[in-house]
């Protein structure tokens, strides 16, 4: 690295006789001078400090390097609410981490559980830029579970700045755009999803569609393969969706026959992708929905029957001439749909066994009467529970409930 260096800032309290019981504190470390002085600088201007000494102090020898690192992660302020807000990386170590993007301010010393990819750790808040300084906006926090390394990326055999670490961040965080950003409303319906990747990017793929006024097209696909190659199909095809998206709801034979004919001319004869696509609309609570060789999804009705939305078509890619018929069926307040890739069924224990379509099915049922975030959320951490060891496939989830 080109610079050894790391700043901190130490404070030193009064004499016993002092009313001031706080324990001093320890903030960094921080890259650069200017940034611990810009800090130091708001400090004096809290009254927590200001019968106490504040001092600049320079450390070498960092005791493991940071990288720059611009990752995507989501903050839970708290374990009980259990709701996610944005954020994202401006340098990582596994002792800690810089970031931006705040939408809710953090305080001091408060614990964050904070999320990147598919793993998570608590975080301690360590120090908080102020306004009208060079780090306003920003926060460092110092992991509490360093082991857990939720970057992903295996940082002791690299130096910073490394140009493959860059690379892989930035096709992180491109990947991570691609996914919905936002969810069209619905009167009758709830909905969400999410991809947890096994790497660092995958194939999985879901989104959601604004196709008219109360109506939305949900997707999920699953690429074949794993790692940048899927990742890459994984573009091509929701650029595909996305590109042909205007023949909308009305003819989706032709919508999908348009991603067909892409996908079959721009990628090798063995590649493909199984996909589900269903259209939405709010007045009639009408599903009619397209299955191109996917796993059917799981539709638990309010008195806990299952019905599962079969294959209508073959998948996406392997053959020219391509044709689908459309099947439809109707969500009812409580109702539970489920679109998921095989990284959730197909996920082994620790005897060898596959968590299975009825665990998943038990799940459902369990957790039927709640929003489908927290649907969602339930699926994903018996998932979690049931595994053993890596994740071997990305695990994605398309959850919505009648309402």
């Amino acid at each position: 690295m080109s610079n050894n260096s790391e700043w901190y800032i130490f404070e030193t309290l009064p004499d016993k006789s002092s009313s001031v019981l706080n324990a001093p504190v320890q903030l960094g470390p921080f890259a650069s001078e200017k940034e611990c002085c810009d800090l130091l600088t708001s400090m004096k201007d809290i009254p927590r400090f200001r019968n106490s000494s504040l001092e600049v102090h320079k450390k070498s020898q960092r005791r493991e390097p940071r990288f720059k690192l611009e990752l995507p992660v989501k903050i839970c302020r708290s374990p009980s609410e259990k709701k996610f807000h944005p954020a994202y990386t401006l340098d990582v170590s596994r002792q800690g981490a810089r970031l931006a993007g705040l939408t809710e301010p953090v305080r001091l010393d408060e614990v964050l559980q904070i999320q990147c990819g598919r793993h998570s750790a608590p975080f301690r808040v360590i120090w908080i830029g102020s306004a009208h300084t060079s780090i306003e906006g920003q926060a460092g926090v110092e992991c509490l579970a360093p082991e857990a390394n939720i970057w992903n990326i295996e940082l002791s055999n690299h130096v910073d700045d490394e140009p493959l670490l860059r690379e892989i961040a930035v096709a992180r965080a491109v990947q991570s755009r691609l996914f919905p950003q936002e969810l069209p409303p619905l009167q009758t319906l709830d909905y969400d999803g999410d991809c947890v990747q096994a790497r660092i990017v995958g194939g999985d793929y879901y989104d959601f569609f604004d196709t008219a006024a109360g109506e939305v097209a949900f997707v999920l696909a699953d690429v074949s393969g794993k790692g940048v190659p899927a990742a890459l199909l994984m573009a091509n095809l929701q650029g595909a969706l996305r590109s042909n998206s205007g023949v909308g709801s009305g003819d989706l034979p032709r919508w999908l026959s348009a991603v067909n004919r892409h996908f079959y001319r721009h990628t090798e004869n063995n590649r493909y992708a199984s996909l589900f696509l269903g259209c939405y609309s709010d007045a009639p609570r009408t599903l009619r929905y397209v299955n191109c060789g996917h796993n059917p999804p799981l539709l638990v009705r309010n008195n806990g029957a299952v019905d599962r939305l079969h294959p209508t078509a073959t998948v996406l890619g392997l053959f020219r001439d391509w044709k689908c018929s459309v099947a439809e069926t109707h969500l009812e307040a409580g109702d539970v749909l489920c679109s998921y890739t095989d990284g959730v069924t197909e996920a082994r224990g620790q005897n060898g066994d596959e968590f299975g379509e009825a665990r998943l099915v038990e799940i459902l049922n369990q957790h039927r009467q709640h929003q489908s975030a927290a649907i969602l959320r339930s699926v994903q951490d018996a998932v979690r529970q049931f595994g053993e060891g890596e994740q071997e496939d990305d695990l994605t989830l398309l959850v919505a409930r009648g309402r």
